[in-house]
Parts: structure tokens; sequence; C-alpha cells
């Protein structure tokens, strides 16, 4: 009987030894499937994001309005602002071409200053051309998140009237009303 015993324990022993270089095994060529299917670090890693940027891009520098323009410059200005990024909030606009740009570039930093997060929606209701402009009303819907936590969350819900126009770097705001939007 004890060596049955012995013979059962030795069999068990193997069987997990077995077991367990046959899970390093699984898992050292999934390490090696894992790496070859990584680009080189000079080719890009993710062709579709690529392509997303390239057709932004087109779209922002096309040379007719179209509501994918309109859409592109949209997302910019949601994605900066729920990023927290003033740089690229500013970004959508043309401060050569936008009155009283100044003005609302210090507008922008005072609501970025009392506001920790945003949340934006929009849809785009109407895209036309105006003697050269691309005209876009959009709905925008805002919440904003203050700093000090002890003033109202702020909500806002709007039809904005979008002017754009093409410059050298695309199609950029140059107006846009009511101006209160984002106000802070």
């Amino acid at each position: 009987m004890r060596k049955f015993a012995f013979i059962l324990t030795l069999l068990f022993v193997a069987g997990a030894a077995f077991a367990q270089t046959d899970t390093q095994q699984s898992s050292s060529s999934q390490q090696t499937q894992t790496q070859s299917q990584t680009p080189p670090p000079d080719q890009p890693k993710d062709k579709k994001k690529d392509k997303k940027k390239k057709g932004q891009d087109d779209a922002i520098n096309a040379e007719e309005f179209s509501d994918r323009v309109t859409d592109n410059v949209m997302r910019d200005l949601k994605d900066g602002l729920e990023g927290h990024m003033e740089r690229l909030v500013l970004s959508v606009f043309d401060d050569n071409q936008m009155d009283g740009y100044l003005q609302f570039e210090d507008q922008i930093e005072q609501f970025f200053n009392k506001y920790d997060a945003f949340r934006i929606h929009y849809r785009i209701i109407q895209n036309s051309v105006e003697g050269g402009k691309g005209i876009a009303v959009v709905e925008m819907q805002m919440e904003a998140v203050p700093r000090t936590g002890s003033a109202p969350q702020l909500r806002r819900d709007q039809q904005i009237r979008f002017e754009l126009e093409r410059g050298k770097k695309g199609w950029k705001i140059v107006d846009f009303r009511p101006r209160d939007f984002f106000m802070p």
C-alpha cells in the first residue's frame, strides 16, 4: 500500500511539474506573439488613429465648407473644454480675424480658472455658406463644475451661430453669437 501511495504522489508531482512547464511555454509563446504584433518604433502604432487624424486635418483644411468641417471644429472645441486644455479651445478661433479676440482669450482663461470640469454635447442643426464664410448653427449643451464646490453647477443649453473662415491654418471660428455662452 505504501508503494501505491508513493507512486500516486510521484505521478501527482510529475503532473504538476508538466502542467507548470506547459503553462510557461504557453505564456512564452503568447509573449512572442505579442512582441511580433508590436510595430517597430519608426512605424505608427495605430493606423486607424493616423487615418482619423489625417481625415480631421483634411476636413479642417478642405477648400469647401461642409458638415465635416463644422464637426471637426466642434469636436476640437469639445475636446479642449472637456480636457481642460485652454490652448486647444483657443486654437479653433482665428486670433487675427475675430473681433475682440484678446478680450475673448481673457474670458476663456477666467472660465477655466472658475470651473474644474466640463461636459459638452453639441448637435449641428444647419450649415450654409454666406459670402465666403461658413455659417453653422449648433445646439450646444454645457455643464461645468466649479473649482470651489460651493457655487452651483453651471448648465447652459443654447443655439449658437458660428461664422468660420478658411485661412492659412484651415477653417477657424471668426465670430459666434451669443458671445456670453463662454462667460464665467
